[in-house]
């Protein structure tokens, strides 16, 4: 379980986030929503590891490498969208030969041989979601994942969190649509 307790962020001068408790068990598909501005992206990014908290404590976080965060405008690497999905693959040990079946889940099957770099935003986003669930983590964070996905990936992505293994946390203004185990407004 990963328990947070009076968790502050600060940037200088401007208060990011302020969230008093939180608890989410293993195996959870957690919704948090909230407008713009209210630390949503704030609060993935130290889940992630990527970010300390000014203040306050977070407890029962997976070991380096076992969580991933897809973030709103996902980065990929160069290459093709197979080779995004090797990539990953090859640093968790596990066969490159998932790649396209990953791909396939996420309705991006047919891109898989076209340059990460000519890819519109929502095919980023449904590589970027194939790679991160081809590791398989223990903890998926995923920043607003519906944005720039089209009705199909859209659908896919859904899919995909429902049988996701491990302890999915989705940020998003609103969670219309996806199937969650609990949905928390921040404010």
């Amino acid at each position: 379980m990963i328990r947070i307790r009076d968790l502050e962020m600060r940037f200088g001068d401007v208060h990011a986030l302020s969230l008093a408790a939180l608890h989410i068990e293993p195996g959870e598909r957690l919704g948090i929503q909230g407008p713009n501005g209210c630390g949503k992206s704030t609060l993935q990014r130290i889940l992630a590891g990527l970010l300390s908290p000014t203040d306050g404590s977070i407890e029962g976080l997976p070991p380096p490498g076992q969580t991933v965060l897809v973030h709103q405008r996902p980065f990929l690497f160069r290459g093709t969208a197979r080779d995004n999905v090797v990539f990953a693959l090859r640093i968790h040990r596990r066969p490159r030969e998932e790649a396209d079946t990953w791909l396939r889940r996420l309705d991006a099957g047919h891109l898989a041989d076209r340059r990460a770099s000519d890819l519109s935003g929502g095919e980023r986003r449904r590589v970027a979601l194939a790679r991160a669930l081809a590791t398989r983590p223990k903890l998926l964070l995923l920043d607003e994942p519906l944005a720039a996905l089209d009705t199909p990936g859209a659908d896919a992505l859904r899919g995909a969190i429902e049988t996701c293994e491990g302890t999915v946390v989705v940020t998003a203004p609103s969670l219309d649509g996806l199937t969650l185990t609990r949905t928390v407004d921040l404010v």
